[in-house]
Protein backbone atom coordinates (compact mmCIF):
# COMPACT_ATOMS: atom_id res chain seq x y z
CA UNK A 1 0.00 0.00 0.00
CA UNK A 2 3.20 2.66 0.67
CA UNK A 3 4.05 1.93 -3.13
CA UNK A 4 0.53 3.30 -4.29
CA UNK A 5 0.90 6.00 -1.55
CA UNK A 6 4.52 7.10 -2.71
CA UNK A 7 3.40 6.54 -6.77
CA UNK A 8 -0.03 9.01 -6.16
CA UNK A 9 2.59 11.46 -4.57
CA UNK A 10 4.22 11.82 -7.47
CA UNK A 11 1.03 12.82 -9.61
CA UNK A 12 1.02 16.65 -10.99
CA UNK A 13 -2.33 18.23 -9.18
CA UNK A 14 -3.19 18.03 -13.45
CA UNK A 15 -2.91 13.99 -13.26
CA UNK A 16 -4.74 14.20 -10.34
CA UNK A 17 -7.38 16.42 -11.24
CA UNK A 18 -7.90 14.36 -14.86
CA UNK A 19 -8.25 11.14 -13.42
CA UNK A 20 -10.12 11.59 -10.73
CA UNK A 21 -12.72 13.45 -13.70
CA UNK A 22 -12.48 10.45 -15.27
CA UNK A 23 -13.02 8.02 -12.59
CA UNK A 24 -16.31 10.43 -11.22
CA UNK A 25 -17.43 10.62 -14.93
CA UNK A 26 -17.30 7.07 -15.14
CA UNK A 27 -19.21 6.08 -11.90
CA UNK A 28 -22.20 8.55 -13.27
CA UNK A 29 -22.63 6.70 -16.50
CA UNK A 30 -22.78 3.27 -14.71
CA UNK A 31 -25.49 4.98 -12.33
CA UNK A 32 -26.67 6.21 -15.51
CA UNK A 33 -27.08 2.62 -16.52
CA UNK A 34 -28.12 1.19 -13.75
CA UNK A 35 -30.86 3.30 -13.18
CA UNK A 36 -32.45 2.90 -16.91
CA UNK A 37 -32.46 -0.61 -16.03
CA UNK A 38 -34.43 -0.46 -12.82
CA UNK A 39 -37.13 2.54 -14.48
CA UNK A 40 -39.92 0.99 -16.14
CA UNK A 41 -39.95 -0.70 -18.18
CA UNK A 42 -37.76 -2.68 -16.07
CA UNK A 43 -34.97 -4.72 -17.68
CA UNK A 44 -34.59 -2.77 -20.63
CA UNK A 45 -32.24 -0.11 -21.21
CA UNK A 46 -33.40 2.71 -23.72
CA UNK A 47 -31.24 3.38 -26.96
CA UNK A 48 -30.81 7.14 -25.59
CA UNK A 49 -29.16 5.95 -22.09
CA UNK A 50 -26.88 3.62 -24.62
CA UNK A 51 -26.14 6.59 -26.51
CA UNK A 52 -25.25 8.65 -23.02
CA UNK A 53 -23.44 6.13 -21.52
CA UNK A 54 -21.37 5.60 -24.78
CA UNK A 55 -20.70 9.60 -25.06
CA UNK A 56 -19.47 9.59 -21.34
CA UNK A 57 -17.11 6.19 -22.32
CA UNK A 58 -15.34 8.01 -25.28
CA UNK A 59 -14.98 11.68 -23.08
CA UNK A 60 -13.64 9.64 -19.71
CA UNK A 61 -10.87 7.68 -23.11
CA UNK A 62 -9.98 11.25 -24.43
CA UNK A 63 -9.29 12.55 -21.19
CA UNK A 64 -6.99 10.08 -20.11
CA UNK A 65 -5.57 9.62 -24.13
CA UNK A 66 -5.11 12.86 -24.58
CA UNK A 67 -2.73 13.26 -21.37
CA UNK A 68 -1.15 10.30 -21.94
CA UNK A 69 -0.12 11.29 -25.82
CA UNK A 70 1.12 14.41 -24.68
CA UNK A 71 3.23 13.32 -21.78
CA UNK A 72 4.92 11.05 -24.44
CA UNK A 73 5.66 14.05 -26.67
CA UNK A 74 7.00 16.22 -24.27
CA UNK A 75 9.27 12.83 -23.34
CA UNK A 76 10.45 12.91 -26.80
CA UNK A 77 11.37 16.73 -26.33
CA UNK A 78 13.11 16.61 -23.77
CA UNK A 79 15.29 13.89 -25.40
CA UNK A 80 16.02 15.41 -28.16
CA UNK A 81 17.26 18.44 -26.55
CA UNK A 82 18.99 16.46 -24.44
CA UNK A 83 21.08 15.26 -27.55
CA UNK A 84 21.15 18.18 -29.03
CA UNK A 85 22.92 20.26 -25.87
CA UNK A 86 25.31 16.84 -25.71
CA UNK A 87 25.93 17.58 -29.05
CA UNK A 88 27.08 20.88 -28.72
CA UNK A 89 28.19 20.89 -24.75
CA UNK A 90 29.89 17.38 -24.56
CA UNK A 91 29.92 15.84 -20.87
CA UNK A 92 33.12 14.80 -19.79
CA UNK A 93 33.63 11.02 -18.94
CA UNK A 94 35.28 11.92 -15.04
Amino acid sequence: MRHLKQEFDKLSFKEVLISGLAVFTMAAGITLLFTGLFLPPEGEIHASVLTAFGSICIFVASLLGISIHYDNELDKFKANVRERLDEIVPRDNV
